[in-house]
This record gives structure tokens, sequence and C-alpha cells, in this order.
């Protein structure tokens, strides 16, 4: 059997998926995208170290910062483990909807041809986001205005393929790989949320992540992939105070939660929605244990 755990970030899904892989004797299994990288562990709310080495949590600490990782490597690397442990019980949890849409779905990646690099340079990012929202509003949405890169990554797929980036996505989008799967999704009150998305940015600062992001930076470099994860790249401007750049990564945070909503609403229809972990808790103890 397989449970997914869905929904924003620091809705509790860590700590549901937890407690049903006690109830059920399972595995717990990383679709995280920032996770999976060493080196990553406070700004990316992973388990502690000694969780880690319990043998109960998989796909955390594959990929060293240095290497590149993206969702097509998730999806070979997690149906292999799904391939090795057919005959137990899995839980995945994390927030990379695309990460478990890919690895669970029939989901194919079109061959993309190289964008030049001054596609559209003479448009902002606003005219960039309405010229995508008429074409593919969902994708817009999800998006936003602010992330230049992806909004032309978009654009430039429609123009070469004719097709939006959702209409090539959505090949075999209800169609499962694999039996016996069920998901289970954290959508608690929003204020109760961003609450508890302050209160985790605290006691991230709390426990050294300023610290951890800046030697990440002086190791790595500022043009690593993985470091553009919210919580580390906002500690990459120097012209912010500390104050500022605690206040942006929970502005950051919360529009995050935003989109990981969105995503997951649109993108899969067979998610059970709770409002509170325990009731959430309870039906995930009502699903039938696979013997």
């Amino acid at each position: 059997m397989i449970i997914c755990i869905v929904g924003p970030t620091a809705s509790g899904k860590s700590d549901l998926a937890l407690k049903i892989a006690d109830f059920y004797e399972a595995k717990i299994v990383n679709f995280d995208a920032f996770q999976i990288y060493k080196e990553m562990n406070i700004g990316t709310a992973k388990p502690s170290k000694e969780e880690l080495e319990s043998r109960k949590y998989f796909l955390y600490d594959m990929i060293d910062i240095n290497e590149n990782f993206d969702v097509s490597k998730y999806q070979k690397l997690g149906r292999e483990f799904i391939n090795n442990h057919k005959n137990e019980n899995l839980i995945f949890v994390g927030g990379t909807g695309l990460y478990l849409k890919a690895l669970l779905y029939d989901y194919k990646f079109e061959k993309e041809e190289p964008m030049p690099s001054d596609y559209l340079s003479d448009q902002t990012n606003e005219e960039l986001f309405n010229k995508l929202f008429l074409i593919d509003k969902e994708d817009a949405i999800k998006i936003g205005k602010n992330n230049r890169k992806r909004l032309l990554r978009a654009l430039y797929i429609f123009k070469i393929h004719g097709k939006t980036k959702s209409d090539l996505n959505s090949n075999g989008k209800e169609k499962l790989l694999y039996d016996d799967v069920y998901f289970i999704g954290l959508d608690i009150p929003r204020e109760a949320l961003y609450e508890k998305i302050n209160k985790r940015v605290d006691k991230m600062i709390s426990f050294g992540l300023e610290k951890e992001a800046t030697d990440l930076f002086l190791e790595y470099g500022k043009d690593k992939r993985a470091l553009q994860a919210i919580g580390y790249k906002e500690f990459n401007n120097n012209e912010l105070s500390l104050e500022e750049k605690i206040d942006l990564i929970k502005k950051n945070t919360r529009n995050y939660a935003k989109r990981q909503m969105t995503f997951f609403k649109h993108q899969f229809s067979d998610i059970k929605w709770f409002n509170s972990i325990n009731e959430a808790l309870e039906y995930g103890k009502n699903i039938r244990c696979k013997n």
C-alpha cells in the first residue's frame, strides 16, 4: 500500500506521516525537492539526524549540492524504490507536487529545445505573466509574477510545441501506475497555517539557519540550483538586514504554500482533504493495510 501525505509547507505533513507510518509499520519516503540534498537541513525542515538514522526514512540526504538533480531523476529513483519494496507499506510525504505526479502517474517528459538567451528580453515580468495568463491561467498562477525564468520557459514551450506546459504535462494524468494508492491532504485554515509558517521560520533562525545558509554559499557559491530554495536564497542579499531577510523568508514561504495548494488541487483528483491532523490521522488509520 502507498499512502501519500500532501499539502502546503508547515501544515503538519511530517508529523502525520510519522504517526501513520508507526500505525502501519511503514517506510517514510521523501518527495521534497530540497530535503533530498545533503547539508541542507535546517532550512528544509528535514527530519533530525537521529530520525534519519532510524532506517525509517528514505530518499533523504541522497544528493550532493554540486550534483544536478531534477524531476526526471527523482522519477527514476522513486520508481526503483517502489519496485524494490513492492510488498511493504510506504508513506510518501513532501511538498513538491510535480515529483509525486511524475512518480505515480504515466508522466512523460517532452524534449525541450534550448531557449535563446534574448527571448522576450524586452518585456517586463508583468507583461510575461499577462501573456502566459491568457495562454495557461493555471500555470501562470502557479509560477507567479516574480519568477522570470519559469515564465519565459513556459512561454517558449508554447511557442515551440503549440501546446501549453500544462497540456504537455497532462498526458496520463489520471492513470496511476500502481495499485493501492491513497492520498491524504492537509488543508488547515489559512490564518493557522500562516502562524505555523511564521513560528517555523523563527525556530529555524534560532537553530542557526543564517549560519547554515552562509556557510553553504561560501562553500558552493551563489549560483547552485539547490541554494535558490526559500530559506537560503534570502541570505544571498547583502542589502537586507537580518530582520528583513526573516520577513522575506516568511513572505516567500506563504506565497509558496499558496502555489503548492493550487498545484495539488488542480493536478490530483483523488486527494481526501482534511482541516486537522487528527481527522486526517483517523482516516489514515482506517485505510486497509496491505497483507
